[in-house]
This record gives structure tokens, C-alpha cells and sequence, in this order.
């Protein structure tokens, strides 16, 4: 009796890591591929620290690892920067980490999360870190709105074209 009960609980234990391991691994497969597309921030979803001539961002993440930002203020042509892009899940918490790797040199790094609702979007908490302005990178554990820059620097985006 003891031994059949000790293989139920085995088989339990089992099933039970296979199940894990695979939400966990189906979670992070999906998150990155949602991540390619066209994305846009405008309005109340710009970042509070936007100087206030910026009127919206779009962001286009290519398959391939490359990235193009444009900026867009009112009687100017866009500002485009162009670069690459690395996902990773931290250890810890419910946002993936998304670093930007600009050819001009730059580096820009942190925290974005997808947002339930009826759109897809996201939010993101980046930082600056080359050159180093001094700013703490955001906390996994503690979520978007936790770098030094507080919840002022988190900015929304919305998918626009896939």
C-alpha cells in the first residue's frame, strides 16, 4: 500500500514540474515574439520626464534583432535612431528585461511589461546606463515605475501594426 501510494505521489510530483516548466517556458516564448511590430506612445501614455515639445514615439522591433525609434515634435521632422535589441526574463518577477543598443553608442535598458486590456500594449521602465547619467536600473521584483527615476519614467505603448 505504501509503496503504490509513493508512486502516485512520484507520478503527482512528475506531472505537476512538467506543467511548470512548460507555462513558464510557453510564458517568456510568447512574450518576446509579441514584442516585434510597431508600436506607438502619445499623449498621457508619454513618459512624464518627455520634454513637453515631444507629441508621440513610435518604436518598430524587427524579427532580426533591430530596433527603429522615431520621435515626432510639432513643426520638425521626425528624430530617427536605429539599433539593436536584446529580451531576457530576469529570475525574478513579471516583466521581461529589454535592453536597446543604439549605433550611435548609447544604451538604454530595463523593465516592460505587457498590459491586459482590449489593445495590446505594454509599459517600460528604461534607463539610460551608456553613458552613465547615474540612474538606478529598475528592480524585477518591485515592476515598472521602480528605477531611480520613479514612476514618472514608466512610458506606454500601444501595437499599432504587427
Amino acid at each position: 500500500m505504501i509503496k503504490h501510494l509513493q508512486k502516485i505521489a512520484t507520478f503527482s510530483l512528475i506531472i505537476t514540474m512538467y506543467l511548470f516548466l512548460q507555462g513558464c517556458e510557453g510564458n517568456s516564448d510568447v512574450q518576446s515574439e509579441n514584442l516585434t511590430g510597431v508600436w506607438i506612445s502619445e499623449g498621457d501614455n508619454l513618459s512624464a520626464l518627455q520634454p513637453s515639445v515631444i507629441d508621440s514615439m513610435k518604436i518598430v522591433f524587427y524579427q532580426t534583432g533591430e530596433f527603429k525609434m522615431y520621435t515626432y515634435m510639432k513643426n520638425v521632422s521626425p528624430v530617427i535612431y536605429e539599433g539593436i535589441y536584446v529580451v531576457t526574463q530576469p529570475p525574478v518577477g513579471l516583466c521581461e528585461w529589454l535592453e536597446l543598443v543604439y549605433h550611435d553608442g548609447r544604451v538604454e535598458e530595463g523593465l516592460f511589461q505587457y498590459l491586459p486590456g482590449d489593445e495590446v500594449s505594454m509599459e517600460t521602465d528604461l534607463v539610460q546606463t551608456v553613458p552613465d547619467l547615474g540612474h538606478i536600473l529598475p528592480n524585477p521584483e518591485r515592476g515598472t515605475g521602480s528605477s531611480s527615476l520613479g514612476p514618472a519614467n514608466v512610458q506606454i505603448y500601444v501595437k499599432i501594426e504587427y
